[in-house]
């Protein structure tokens, strides 16, 4: 009974970590997606800025959100009164590069676009690349 007991105890706490991780994981996860999201929304402003003639861009930030607490639900919720969000943990920047592929008004531009922020004091980034045709 005793090894039985022990065994036990052992899956007990080691579901208990798997649990701990998979809030991690899905909190890493979502700033990934809203780094990608915000990153494509940048990819269109440098689209139309190379299609106004631009020669360059500059880089741009966004607050990172926070969402609502996971762990005790959100109560007494109505699309009236929302929960208050927690508050943003940091900043997403975003910096693209443009490269011409070409000679002629009309040639394309390769477009890199890097999004970097800080998650649990590690730097984590995603980067997007797109060519941009001119018309």
């Amino acid at each position: 009974m005793i090894i039985a007991f022990a065994v036990f105890t052992i899956a007990i706490l080691y579901l208990m970590s798997a649990y701990s991780y998979a809030f991690t994981r899905v909190g890493e996860r979502d700033d990934e997606l809203q780094a990608v999201s915000f990153g494509q929304q940048y990819m269109e402003q440098v689209r139309h800025q190379i299609r106004a003639g631009a020669t360059s861009v500059s880089s741009v930030t966004q607050p990172i959100d926070a969402g609502y607490p996971m762990v005790g639900g959100v109560k007494n919720y109505s699309s009236a009164s929302p929960p208050p969000q927690l508050p943003s943990p940091g900043n997403f920047t975003a910096s693209g590069t443009m490269t011409g592929l070409g000679t002629g008004g009309l040639a394309p531009y390769d477009v890199l676009v890097t999004v970097s922020w800080t998650w649990g004091g590690n730097p984590r980034r995603v980067t997007l690349e797109s060519i941009v045709q001119l018309e």
